[in-house]
């Protein structure tokens, strides 16, 4: 029964329909879309493949590319930016005699490297040759190679005077005290 009462409300709504709504709303069809899309015009040139030039009876310049989508269009305008200028980042350099140490600040830190004076490149030449003279110089670090002075070439400091009193034996700090009494 209730079947029967859905099934007749359903068929009383669609017998209700406004006839007039459908009469009104034109429908889009494939050949109006098409019509109003941009056509390519017949004094075109093609510039590289798929690519066309078309200047129009006012003067303008027209670009037409075949897409995928369609023909898309655009004026073309010359291009009046301004060179894009990359900011200059200092590079230090350090002279470590056959070779060069480099160093400049990135976002991520410092970058430090070395190259030998003999496969240095254009660009790495050029940070050398701008190297400002006025820029004060990085101490070189110790050579690990370097003589180390001995105990016995120092005289026996006050410090040590501590481990004279205790002492009494014939240490290399005492050795040239050996007349002595520690």
């Amino acid at each position: 029964m209730k079947i029967v009462t859905l099934a007749l409300i359903a068929a009383g709504l669609l017998l209700a329909q406004d006839k007039k709504a459908e009469k009104t709303e034109p429908r889009t069809s494939a050949a109006a879309v098409a019509a109003s899309s941009p056509t390519l015009p017949a004094g075109a040139k093609e510039v590289e493949p798929g690519l066309y030039r078309y200047t129009d009876p006012q003067g303008k310049t027209w670009l037409y590319r075949n897409t995928p989508f369609g023909l898309a269009k655009w004026e073309d305008k010359p291009v009046t930016s301004a060179p894009v200028v990359q900011p200059v980042v200092p590079v230090l350099t350090t002279d470590l005699g056959d070779s060069v140490q480099f160093e400049r600040q990135t976002p991520f830190g410092p970058q430090k490297w070395t190259k030998k004076k003999t496969a240095l490149t254009e660009e790495e030449k050029n940070y050398l040759k701008k190297e400002d003279p006025k820029r004060p110089e990085r101490p070189q670090p110790p050579e690990k190679n370097a003589e180390k002075p001995s105990a016995l070439s120092q005289p026996v400091s006050s410090g040590s005077s501590r481990l004279k009193a205790a002492c009494r034996q014939d240490c290399p700090p005492h050795k040239n005290l050996q007349g002595t009494a520690c």
